[in-house]
Parts: structure tokens; C-alpha cells; sequence
């Protein structure tokens, strides 16, 4: 744990998701422990690269297979960690609050709240599924905002896999609200994950499995070219995957999803995957500016506006991409960009300089499509508004070697290397789905 005593200046992260941790590991490498003590603080112990959640959610992965100690992390990089999740913000007195760490096993606590000085904070908190208030959704519907709410997913489509198999079901009703990438995603692995079940486990579910797709947008994945989409749309429908467009959900029930147009789509599993909002908390953290999907607002330096010397990377930061009168989209990409743009920054900081300002660079999308295929596109150079698509196995390919370069980011490229090794040699030797 960090020291509460040292006279180097104090950088707080909160936050240990992909630009948090990806941040925490380029400070920890460049000043930690000489120039500046680097501190990450999250609520969990260990991150998770969250693009990989709907493989833990259809048993694809281990969450323990892919899960990186912070501890253990920060130890060889240069950085502290702290347990434990914000509650209270003081920007005049440069404190941040933590709440307790509880047992779960035996509701003992392990740790009381602590207030945490700062000179540099950086908030790095991620995002939650925005259920924009529609009745039942948060009683009655899983979400894919963490390791936690994957892993119970997991289990809820695995016991009724299970009881199909056993005869006291008769088919695996999931209804996904959401097309965009997790949705379609999520969609596509089930379908893997389900015949991936009959043939290492014996649960005949494969034949009897209904996946509905639903969005209030005419096309699945809606930000991308046409192309790509038309492409992503036909992959579902070759899967048997039901897609329902154009539609608006006026409220989730224990076995349903009841639209605005009165249709009633029967489901057993239920996911919502529409819309990303700030977390709550951000709005009880007095001085700072939210826009109105809770996100902070920063200028062109990632700097929180209206406080000083707090940042905000990665979805809860709403930075301008000087891409039109836009913000920065709330992914993956653009928190690595933004990790590795502040640790330059705060780099210089420190010697008293100032940077440029942060500018987003759109790389291309990818989104999986199951066990051999994909769809992407890619800005073309020098040409504006060109794309150059990649479709199929190419892209699979593509899409893989995202998160090589997280780990890569993490750990160089060796241990990266040596994990991916890892990875490919336990797959010989495993299930390639979880069955318990």
C-alpha cells in the first residue's frame, strides 16, 4: 500500500481501467519512486481489460485468466495502489476520500475510510450502461460494466443451458438491448459459446438457443460506414440471431422485453447495452463540470474545467476530438490515447512546461463477430471521410492484436509475447468455454 509520508510529489490515480492502468504503468516507468510517487487507486484488486467482457460473460475466458494484480503490477512499475473506491472529493484542500473495504466472505472490514492527499489527480473511472430511466431495466436485466456482472451472466446462461439439456426447459430465450459493439459482440460469442457447450460438455442447448437483438437505430452498428454494417448484419443472421430495429423498449419484466410498439419479445436472459453515462458519483464530486450524460468536462489539455491541478481520462471524460463540434467517443482507443498523451504532460509539468493540447486520432473500428470473423474499417491517410474496410478473418486477426498492444502497453513486449504464448498453449490443454 502507499506510504502516507514522502516529500516527491504526489500523482493519485483513480481508476485502474485501461487508460488508468495504461497511465499508472508509463508515470510509474518514468518518475515513480524519483521524481514523483505514483498512486493508483481502484475498488477491485486486480484490472481487467473491459472490451473483454462479453468473452467472460459467454464463458469464453476466465475473469482469473486474463486479470492483472495491481499490486503485483505496481511493484515492478514503478507505481503504489491503494484498495478502495472515491466517495468524497475536496479540490480546495487536494483530498479525495475512499470508502471501506469489506470481506466478502465474512462482511469484516478490512480497511476503514481514508482521506488520500494529492497534488495531481487524475479521475479514471470508466463508465456504466446508461438505463435512461426505462422501467424494469435495472430490476430485471444484466449489465456488462465489470468482471463481477460478466461472471454472473456466465452463470445464468450456463444454469439455463443446463436445464434445456436436463429437459425442464425448452429453449435459451437472451434478449440484448443494444446493437452497437458490445451487443453484436455479445450476440455473436453465444452463439460460439452454446455449441462450444455440446461439444466439450455434452448440453445439447445448441439447436434451442433464440438471440434477439434489439436497438432503436435502423442498422446495427450504427456509428460505423454502411458497408461495415450491412457486413456485421448479414454475419448475425447467418448465426440466427433475431435483429429487431427501429424499436424503443418501454419496460423489461422478469421474462420479457415489452417494446413501444407494443411487440412483446420473450426472453429468460436479459442484457442491456445501450447508452454509456458517467457514474453516478461523479455528481456528488463538488467543483467539477459535468456534461449532461455525466461525463467531466476537460480542455484541451485533459484538465478538468472549473478546479485545478485534476484531470479526467478514458469514458468518464468528455474531451474534445477536434473532429467537428465533437467529443472524444467513449472507448478503449481513445483512453490509451489519452494515457499516453497525459504522461507526457504531467511529465513536463513537472519541469514547469506545458504541451500541445491532447487530439484524438480516430484508428478504425473493429468488432468481433465470433470465433473466426470480424468487421472493421480503418481512416484512409490524406483522404478525409475515406475508409478502407476490413472484413473476415484479416480482421479477426486485427481485432486479436488489440489487446496483444494493451499488454504490450502493460507488461513490453517479452512478457506480452510470453503471455500470449501462455495463452495459446492453455487452449490446447482447456475447454474453450467454461463449464462451471
Amino acid at each position: 500500500m502507499a506510504s502516507s509520508t514522502n516529500s516527491l510529489p504526489r500523482i493519485v490515480i483513480v481508476g485502474g481501467g485501461a487508460g488508468g492502468i495504461e497511465l499508472a504503468t508509463q508515470l510509474g516507468r518514468k518518475l515513480g519512486r524519483r521524481r514523483a510517487q505514483i498512486i493508483l487507486v481502484d475498488r477491485n484488486p486486480s484490472h481487467l481489460w473491459k472490451p473483454r467482457l462479453h468473452e467472460v460473460a459467454a464463458g469464453l475466458i476466465g475473469t482469473g485468466d486474463d486479470e492483472t494484480s495491481y499490486l503485483a503490477h505496481g511493484c515492478i512499475h514503478g507505481f503504489d495502489f491503494m484498495l478502495g473506491g472515491l466517495i468524497a472529493l475536496d479540490a480546495a484542500n487536494k483530498t479525495i476520500t475512499l470508502d471501506s473495504v469489506v470481506s466478502p466472505e465474512t462482511g469484516e472490514t478490512i480497511l476503514d475510510q481514508r482521506v488520500v492527499p494529492y497534488d495531481t489527480l487524475v479521475i479514471s473511472l470508466g463508465s456504466r450502461v446508461n438505463d435512461f430511466g426505462i422501467p424494469g431495466v435495472i430490476e430485471n436485466c444484466h449489465m456488462l460494466d465489470s468482471p463481477a456482472q460478466a461472471l454472473e451472466f456466465q452463470r445464468a446462461f450456463l444454469e439455463a443451458a443446463l436445464r434445456v439439456s436436463g429437459g425442464t426447459l425448452d429453449r435459451v430465450r437472451v434478449g440484448i438491448v443494444g446493437a452497437g459493439a458490445t451487443g453484436v459482440e455479445l450476440a455473436a460469442e453465444l452463439h460460439h459459446a452454446v455449441h462450444a457447450m455440446e461439444r466439450w460438455g455434452g448440453l445439447g442447448a445448441a439447436g434451442k438457443l433464440d438471440i434477439t437483438l434489439i436497438d432503436m437505430a435502423t442498422r446495427v452498428l450504427p456509428a460505423v460506414d454502411p458497408d461495415t454494417s450491412a457486413y456485421a448484419m448479414r454475419a448475425l443472421e447467418r448465426l440466427g440471431v433475431h435483429v429487431v430495429l427501429g424499436q424503443g423498449v418501454d419496460r423489461a419484466t422478469h421474462d420479457a422485453f415489452h417494446l413501444k410498439n407494443g411487440t412483446v419479445i420473450p426472453c429468460d436472459i436479459k442484457v442491456w447495452a445501450s447508452g454509456v453515462a458517467g457514474h453516478d458519483i461523479l455528481s456528488s464530486l463538488q467543483g467539477l463540470t459535468l456534461n449532461p450524460g455525466k461525463r467531466i468536462v476537460v480542455d484541451d489539455h485533459l484538465a478538468a474545467v472549473g478546479v485545478t491541478d485534476i484531470f479526467a481520462i478514458g469514458d468518464c471524460a468528455a474531451a474534445p476530438s477536434h473532429i467537428g463540434n465533437t467529443i472524444a467517443p467513449p472507448t478503449a482507443q481513445v483512453a490509451h490515447q489519452e494515457a499516453t498523451y497525459l504522461a507526457k504532460e504531467l511529465e513536463r509539468r513537472l519541469s514547469g512546461k506545458n504541451g500541445g493540447p491532447f487530439r484524438y486520432q480516430p484508428r478504425g473500428t473493429l468488432v468481433s463477430l465470433g470465433q473466426s470473423g470480424a468487421a472493421g474499417e480503418f481512416p484512409v491517410l490524406r483522404r478525409e471521410h475515406s475508409i478502407f474496410p476490413a472484413h473476415g478473418a484479416l480482421a479477426k486477426l486485427l481485432y486479436v492484436s488489440l489487446y496483444h498492444m494493451h499488454r504490450v502497453a502493460l507488461h513490453g513486449w517479452l512478457r506480452a509475447t510470453a503471455l500470449f504464448v501462455a495463452d495459446r498453449l492453455r487452449r490446447t490443454t482447456l475447454p474453450p468455454v467454461k463449464l462451471h
